[in-house]
């Protein structure tokens, strides 16, 4: 809870610290706070508490915290050199982004509907406004207008669904709602439908299909740096509560959702694949990537089993690793730009050796080659629903994974090629390197320390 209380007042010491002139020591202080709230979140390992019946922080939460404050300190390290000529409204946009991860972490610990809800909208009118935070951009403008449209109708879908569960259970209280489930034969209409518009409500935040519509070009107008926080933090977050909220209470009637769920699943998989090759922008062939990894993340959520949470919590490390990299050489080499060809790629080798490396992992990573993380990734995503018996489900991600390689290479193939249209040396800062450097050797650790970072969600 405590680091619930840094990170709210870290925000608004950010937007007190706006009001001055001198804006070179809003990053240092943001930082130091992100890894305050990152002491204080170990400090609460193994101590389980709650709050008011409203939230419980425990092991799973902790891990989880910690996981999108180490991403969210990475994605701070790369605003060093982003924002380097900026100084207009740098200000709302750390205390923003610092507001989402409070938004975030009370989805990785509520125990009741109410909190659920006001954790996702946190997060979600944050990134609204995020999104459009470039507002001379015209597509930056187009993807806030999208975005909130879009996630206004998928909160109301979401609320619906919370409406009806409380009609039938008279209660927004996790425990009661699932002592409610196993002590009924049958659940009623009404609770059914409800479960599946909370599933809707979900799926949208996740980028699943066929939810997805809005992905692309939120993906492709907002500014980089905010798209690599929607790829990581965001997807974290839903696939975290989608998973404790389903294992909680719903786990005893997966025969209502159960395939819709998987379908789901496959669908963003194939889809999203499919999609990413037809791209030639790298934002947007990431956001299709992102549908995929979207079906994969959900694998483990259909199969509830007790390698589920583990699958989750190492895939969710494994994917946002490596796309902070990615969208950290995007920024890279778009310079001031907000879109970036996969044809600037072609030369990248012979003047950039660091952000070619980095290329390479990322890419490698997402696609799932050994023995990089993103590998033992999908390989624990699969193994939790093969254990359910979704062999099939298993089998057709398979495929799609098979079929992401080729897009996923073809950055890689670029960045080798002679002749390109890759930008001179680049010489960026020593924060942005060290973000290169430590996205790198944390692809490999996750791989190496498979077995330790896949017990943390205890």
């Amino acid at each position: 809870m405590a680091t619930l209380v840094l990170l709210s007042l870290l925000g608004f010491l950010i937007l007190f610290l706006g009001a001055f002139e001198k804006k070179s020591w809003l990053l240092p202080v943001a930082i130091i706070g992100i890894v305050a709230a990152l002491v204080t979140n170990a400090l609460d390992w193994n101590k389980a508490y709650g709050w008011y019946g409203m939230m419980v922080y425990d092991n799973y939460a902790v891990s989880f915290t910690g996981l999108i404050l180490i991403i969210t300190l990475l994605l701070f390290l790369i605003a060093t050199w982003h924002f380097r000529n900026e100084d207009s409204n740098v200000a709302d946009i750390y205390a923003l982004m610092i507001f989402a991860c409070t938004g975030a972490l009370v989805m990785f610990s509520f125990s009741s509907l109410v909190m659920l809800f006001v954790g996702i909208e946190i997060l979600s009118i944050a990134l609204y406004i995020l999104a459009g935070s470039r507002r001379l951009n015209l597509g930056s403008n187009e993807s806030a207008l999208k975005y909130f449209l879009m996630g206004a109708f998928a909160s109301g879908v979401l609320l619906f669904g919370i409406t009806l569960i409380y009609g039938v259970c008279n209660s927004f209280d996790l425990a009661v709602i699932s002592d409610y489930v196993n002590g009924t034969e049958q659940t009623p209409v009404l609770f059914n439908t409800g479960i599946m518009l909370v599933m809707i409500g979900f799926c949208f935040k996740l980028g699943a299909a066929p939810f997805h519509f809005w992905t692309p070009d939120v993906y492709q107008g907002a500014p980089t740096l905010i798209t690599a926080f929607m790829s990581t933090v965001v997807k974290t977050a839903a696939i975290a509560s989608f998973y404790k909220l389903f294992d909680t209470c719903f786990s005893g009637v997966d025969g209502v959702w159960f395939t819709v769920l998987w379908s789901i699943g496959v669908i963003s998989i194939l889809l999203g694949n499919i999609s990413a090759i037809m791209q030639n922008e790298a934002k947007r062939m990431l956001a299709w990537s992102g549908v995929a990894h979207a079906g994969y993340m959900i694998l483990p959520v259909v199969a509830l089993n007790e390698l589920s949470p583990s699958a989750i919590f190492y895939y969710s490390a494994a994917y946002t690793v490596a796309s902070v990299l990615a969208f950290a050489v995007i920024i890279a080499l778009s310079g001031a730009n907000n879109e970036l060809s996969l044809d600037q790629f072609k030369g990248l080798s012979k003047n950039n050796p660091l952000l070619t490396t980095a290329t390479v992992v990322a890419m490698f990573s997402l696609a799932g080659i050994p023995p990089l993380a993103g590998f033992f990734g999908k390989y624990m995503a699969f193994l939790a629903a093969f254990n359910s018996n979704l062999i099939y489900a298993v089998l057709l991600a398979i495929l799609g994974s098979l079929i992401g390689v080729y897009y996923y290479f073809r950055p890689v193939v670029y960045a080798f090629n002679g002749e390109g249209t890759a930008p001179e040396r680049i010489n960026a800062n020593a924060a942005f390197n060290f973000v290169l450097i430590a996205g790198i050797f944390l692809s490999l650790a996750l791989a190496l320390f498979q077995d330790f970072v896949s017990g943390f969600p205890g």
